[in-house]
């Protein structure tokens, strides 16, 4: 073989062999922006069932409370389609605790897994627990979490404010009168003034005859009650 064929030959094999290179580092390239893409629609999705579950009484028609996670209310506030890069339904996997959280909401996680890898949606939708789910999501990159009962406990907190900053009303309308109103002035008072829990519900409101102890009130719809007690009376016991 003459020379010149044989650094033809040479050259041929380097150009091949870079080319794989290149070709390998390409396609892990693509791969990981793939699977960024992937995380990215997740965690939009994750973002967008929140804002769903948080405005469940803001938009007309909305309903009250929902304690279901389905894909569908997600797509409604968010720019992912919902779908995979195969053609995939996006895969909602939802377990709930038996203990209650915080303010005895449910304890709920939701994991969204945005990718087609068979062995990813198979370890994800076979997980027994709220712990499982969160080690499955810690490991895989396309798959973000939803924590509904942090965000239930929020919606009572955000309630409890509310209905502080109701009985901050109450106490000026005492000042006012040096009684609490009656039960028909507060309808009128709250119809006003606007205050409602996060599910869009006047406070409940009781007084006494004399309109000098009343109390607010409200339930989660989960059931558990938050009381706040109204009274200018000093009922602090003196020590024994």
């Amino acid at each position: 073989m003459s020379p010149f064929m044989s650094g033809l030959l040479i050259g041929m094999s380097i150009f091949s062999a870079l080319s794989m290179q290149w070709a390998k580092a390409e396609l892990v390239a693509t791969r990981e922006r793939q699977a960024q893409e992937a995380r990215a629609a997740a965690e939009d999705l994750a973002g967008a069932m929140e804002f769903a579950v948080l405005t469940e009484n803001d938009r007309p028609g909305g309903p009250d409370y929902d304690d279901t996670f389905a894909l569908k209310r997600a797509r409604q506030f968010s720019s992912a389609t919902g779908t995979t890069l195969g053609g995939n339904e996006v895969l909602v996997t939802t377990r709930t605790e038996e203990e209650a959280g915080m303010f005895g909401a449910p304890r709920t996680q939701v994991a969204l897994t945005a990718t087609d890898d068979i062995l990813t949606r198979a370890e994800v939708n076979r997980t027994g627990n709220t712990e499982d789910l969160n080690r499955a999501a810690t490991r895989n990159a396309p798959v973000a979490l939803f924590d509904a009962g942090g965000v239930r406990a929020r919606q009572v907190v955000t309630s409890n404010q509310r209905m502080e900053a109701m009985a901050e009303q109450l106490y000026a309308y005492y000042a006012a009168k040096m009684r609490f109103p009656s039960a028909n002035e507060f309808t009128s008072l709250s119809g006003s003034l606007g205050f409602r829990d996060a599910w869009g519900r006047e406070f409940a409101y009781t007084v006494d005859a004399d309109g000098q102890q009343g109390e607010l009130e409200f339930s989660a719809p989960w059931g558990v009650t938050q009381k706040l007690g109204l009274s200018l009376q000093d009922t602090t016991k003196s020590g024994e």
